[in-house]
């Protein structure tokens, strides 16, 4: 009996009329695996962010294996979901795309992943999920910020630390940019905080003011980008910013 693998479908690529190749996530790292299309018009329900359990099947003629008994565990049709979480999960297709798009096995990093986007897809919509995703991802990689966070402090980027303002690196961008007030980065601190130590689904989330999610947001991708890998250059932010300001 061939055993089903859970994954969560990372891209898909038009190879011919009536064949994609998708690039899905599982436990033991990310592959590339070739699929058939019913026909060019047909939606194809194997989109980025699927979460799928599936066969392969080694073919002659090809390198790639082919899905067979694919069954799908979601929806990600925008239809499906208000347009807010559409856009999380497209920002986050992005991000989990660059995150691990070449990752190896690692079965407690993919459980982590497959399951916290799993509940994702059916619980209500939390308009700062996609930052507390980025902050517990971190914490299951082993990147988190040093948990040293003092009322009052800022973060500071490069050293991962909570500091007191004076003793703040210059080489942190949002000081040297002069992009947010100090009033701002203060609350940025206490948010990424908050966010530290809440589950990833709270039943009373602590929700911050748009401009102060928008700060955080942005010294994350700074994070990733000199602690884990880089982020710089997504295209979805504009569009995710643009959606969520409320």
């Amino acid at each position: 009996m061939i055993e089903k693998v859970k994954g969560i479908v990372l891209q898909r690529i038009a190879y011919t009329d009536n064949k994609n190749i998708v690039k899905i996530y599982t436990e033991t790292g990310s592959n590339s695996y070739m699929c058939f299309r019913k026909s060019k018009n047909t939606h194809d329900a194997l989109q980025p962010m699927t979460l799928v359990q599936f066969c392969s099947e080694k073919r002659q003629g090809t390198s790639l294996s082919f899905l067979r008994d694919v069954q799908y565990l979601n929806s990600v049709a925008i239809s499906d979901y208000q347009l807010p979480k559409a856009t999380i999960n497209m920002f986050l297709n992005e991000i989990l795309y660059k995150l691990l798009g070449n990752a190896g096995e690692d079965s407690e990093l993919f459980d982590f992943v497959f399951n916290t986007l799993h509940q994702f897809y059916n619980s209500p919509y939390l308009q700062d999920f996609h930052l507390r995703f980025l902050v517990h991802c971190a914490i299951q990689m082993g990147s988190a910020p040093k948990d040293n966070y003092q009322e009052g402090c800022i973060f500071d980027v490069l050293s991962a630390n909570f500091v007191t303002k004076k003793t703040i690196a210059v080489t942190n961008s949002m000081q040297k940019n002069d992009k947010f007030s100090e009033d701002i980065n203060v609350q940025v601190a206490q948010y990424l905080y908050a966010l530290m130590q809440e589950p990833l689904f709270p039943q009373t989330p602590t929700i911050a003011p748009f401009v102060v999610r928008n700060a955080l947001l942005n010294l994350l991708i700074e994070y990733y980008t000199i602690h884990i890998i880089d982020l710089s250059g997504l295209q979805s932010l504009e569009v995710l910013q643009t959606i969520l300001h409320e």
